[in-house]
């Protein structure tokens, strides 16, 4: 077994993270919920905005009802009729001036990653160091240069070009770093949206990165590997 509260400390530490790494593990149906732990009696604003609080701390399990975004909540297959979600999505996104037509806001929501519809029930989202087994999804909120080091050690053994497929400026926390993780089995990054950003408030700075918890070992060793650069760098920014 792991020991999930040393590698976050590590991460955390090698990384100077402000945000603790998050664990995110969706119950289906057929799926029993973790007996030790209730519901949240808490709203948030959005999937986003609870990675957020996770980071800071916060073990939640949730409800479809407990997370504003309906976007968000489609994406990540709570919702069995999710079509007037993603159609009211389009005309808000076109609405509020982020494209030019509602045919651009479509071509955006439309052809984004989804998990299957109405098969999610639950959504668990705390700290990496609260888990006991691996979770399905590892989420890092990081600025640019921490951002940097989690790039390097997905890519420390092959290298070569990243792919990064990007939403367009929409659905960047539920759809390009949960749903396309879990799909695809690949790692990815997000600048966030408007609506990610005005309901999550992270710093202008902040971007977010999403892994298959199979990749969580891996990560951790490479940014160990790299001790050496990092301390570089941190020696520089310090002023030393």
């Amino acid at each position: 077994m792991q020991d999930f509260q040393n590698i976050s400390q590590n991460l955390v530490k090698s990384l100077s993270l402000q945000y603790e790494p998050v664990g995110v593990l969706l119950y289906q149906e057929t799926d029993t919920l973790p007996a030790a732990l209730s519901f949240t009696q808490k709203e948030y604003k959005s999937y986003c905005h609870a990675l957020v609080a996770a980071g800071e701390g916060e073990v939640l399990l949730l409800k479809k009802e407990q997370m504003g975004c309906k976007l968000g909540t489609s994406v990540l297959g709570f919702e069995k009729d999710m079509e007037a979600f993603l159609d009211d999505g389009v005309l808000e996104k076109y609405g509020v001036g982020l494209f030019e037509s509602e045919e651009a806001s479509a071509e955006t929501i439309l052809k984004s990653s989804y998990l299957e519809k109405g098969k999610t029930r639950a959504a668990l989202i705390a700290p990496l160091s609260y888990f006991k087994q691996t979770p399905q999804v590892l989420i890092f909120t990081a600025n640019g240069e921490q951002m940097m080091w989690l790039l390097y050690a997905l890519n420390y053994e092959k290298g070569g070009r990243m792919a990064l497929p990007q939403s367009g400026g929409a659905l960047g926390g539920c759809a390009d770093i949960t749903a396309l993780p879990l799909l695809e089995g690949i790692s990815n990054i997000t600048f966030l949206g408007l609506g990610c950003r005005l309901k999550s408030s992270v710093d202008p700075c902040d971007l977010m990165l999403g892994a298959p918890g199979g990749q969580l070992e891996m990560i951790h060793n490479h940014i160990l590997d790299m001790a050496k650069p990092i301390a570089m760098l941190k020696k520089q920014s310090a002023g030393s």
